[in-house]
């Protein structure tokens, strides 16, 4: 894990720039009648996480071949493909849309790690919180949960991931929206505010300018604590 100020040769705005431009071509080529069929249980629309955003991510939570990578809402998979030939862990994605079901798992056998990655096609907001984090299916419990959602859709997930984090034994990253923050102006209006019931310890360093924020596990998080008390 990197955590030195100096650790990346390229520019947080940058990064943001291209993930804009990746979003907008998602966007302007996704299929609007089949968006608005899946609107009701989509938590964001699907865009391809910036390669070196990824990088940040995986450096910020300090992925490495022991883990267990949940990638919820896996698109086609690249974040998958990246964890595993990056760091050599296994892999998990969950993805609601079929033909980005169909695109990972192709992508996966492409690549020939499907001893490494498996894509199970599942809705999360029907994923109960003992099925995280204790393994969805066949597949081994996460260490390690990767969420690029909108707000909205992270605010609606973190009841859920909530309940997962404390059962379990895994940690949290997120990108671009961070749980202690992320708000659902769609349901709760303009003047939305974070939910403080239940406060979630987020990780703010180096990897936060390039907006990805880590949630600890919760043996470390619970030892923060107390140490600041």
């Amino acid at each position: 894990m990197r955590d030195d100020d100096d650790a990346y040769d390229f520019d947080p705005a940058d990064v943001a720039r291209a993930q804009n431009a990746l979003l907008r071509a998602a966007l302007a080529a996704r299929n609007d009648e089949k968006c608005a069929e899946a609107a009701a249980t989509s938590l964001a629309p699907w865009a391809p996480t910036e390669p070196r955003r990824r990088a940040v991510a995986f450096d910020a939570c300090a992925l490495s071949s022991s883990d267990v990578l949940y990638d919820l809402g896996c698109g086609d998979g690249r974040v998958l493909v990246d964890a595993a030939k990056a760091r050599g862990c296994r892999c998990v994605g969950l993805e609601l849309d079929d033909a980005l079901v169909r695109d990972a798992r192709e992508r996966v056998a492409r690549e020939n790690l499907e001893d490494l990655i498996t894509v199970h096609k599942g809705d999360l907001t029907t994923l109960t919180a003992e099925a995280l984090a204790r393994g969805v299916l066949d597949s081994p419990a996460p260490t390690c949960a990767f969420a690029w959602l909108t707000g909205a859709g992270l605010r609606r997930l973190s009841p859920t991931l909530r309940r997962a984090w404390e059962i379990g034994d895994f940690r949290i990253v997120t990108c671009v929206d961070a749980l202690d923050t992320c708000v659902d102006f769609e349901r709760d209006g303009a003047f939305a505010e974070p939910d403080d019931s239940t406060p979630w310890e987020v990780r703010r360093d180096r990897a936060a300018d390039f907006g990805v924020f880590v949630v600890p596990r919760r043996a470390r998080a619970r030892a923060s604590v107390e140490r600041a008390n």
